[in-house]
């Protein structure tokens, strides 16, 4: 689904004013969104506060729901989530808190190099009770398994290395890369030798922890939190973004699991790219750098750093 005009987000912000009981003031402020087609716009009511409004793709959408449900359980461990403050499934929109524009990424870009380490341990600290949420909440989303890695690595494929089926790769590349692929794929979606999935957050980077006015972290984007293996989210938060930034071994983590999220990542990023998103290229060039300094030489995923654009 495409996103929609300016004049159709005009017509959806008003409405949602009316809804929400907003009052309507100036030009519309988007904010920065995610990769997918929700659209984030922030209002003033009439104390002079600011609140978002979130505008879904579609009325009474899964994620939408997903978003709540989720939230909720987040909360109850203890984790800042933006609080919902209303939601109208009905006409695919919601308000939500407003925390601001700091995000870590923020934070880890302006501290000096010795300062970084602190950031992300704090970051990391939010593992232990999101692991400790509601399983049953968890598993409104499917657990990450073979397939669906599979599926992302075609992503990848389709728009890292074949610009969206511009440069096809030889028929013998081709099947190079879709059997390297699958036994990646099974590797990183294998948690059984380390006590079996967790409820995993999906994007753990930098951008999606807020620094809210009380000091707390808080986590946002999380609708498609779901099941999986102990060590992606780590490797997301470390290796990804600014939090790259951060000196990290990345040995006492799965390669399998870091690589597959940094060349999945990679796809998402050419992608963003080819669609005219520039602010992605400095995350595209992150995760090439991830890719060819966390890929063992001598390690079995060695063969697709022949895959990697010069």
């Amino acid at each position: 689904m495409t996103s929609p005009g300016p004049a159709a987000l005009e017509a959806r912000v008003s409405a949602a004013c009316s809804r929400f009981g907003l009052p309507e003031s100036g030009p519309i402020q988007l904010l920065a969104g995610d990769v997918g087609q929700r659209r984030y716009v922030r209002l003033r009511t009439w104390a002079d506060a600011t609140v978002v409004l979130v505008l879904y793709p579609e009325p009474s959408s899964p994620a939408q729901e997903r978003w709540r449900r989720i939230g909720e359980a987040l909360a109850r461990e203890g984790l800042r989530v933006p609080a919902l403050l209303d939601d109208d499934p009905a006409s695919g929109t919601a308000l939500v808190e407003d925390l601001g524009d700091r995000d870590l990424a923020a934070e880890l870009r302006e501290a000096a190099p010795d300062e970084r380490e602190p950031l992300i341990e704090e970051a990391e600290e939010l593992l232990a009770p999101l692991r400790g949420m509601s399983r049953e909440v968890a598993l409104l989303n499917p657990p990450f398994d073979a397939a669906f890695f599979v599926s992302e690595l075609a992503h990848t494929r389709r728009w890292a290395l074949e610009g969206d089926d511009a440069r096809p790769l030889a028929p013998e590349r081709a099947a190079e890369w879709e059997e390297l692929a699958a036994r990646l794929a099974r590797e990183a979606a294998d948690a059984s030798r380390v006590g079996g999935p967790v409820p995993t957050h999906r994007d753990f980077h930098a951008n999606n922890l807020m620094r809210t006015p009380e000091g707390a972290l808080a986590l946002i984007d999380f609708q498609d939190l779901r099941l999986g293996h102990p060590d992606y989210d780590p490797v997301s938060l470390r290796f990804e973004r600014a939090g790259a930034l951060v000196p990290s071994s990345g040995d006492d983590r799965s390669e399998a699991v870091l690589l597959q999220r940094a060349w999945k990542v990679l796809g998402t990023f050419e992608k963003m790219l080819a669609l005219g998103r520039g602010v992605y290229e400095p995350h595209r060039d992150a995760a090439r750098r991830t890719i060819r300094e966390r890929t063992r030489p001598d390690g079995p995923w060695a063969p697709l750093l022949a895959f990697l654009p010069a």
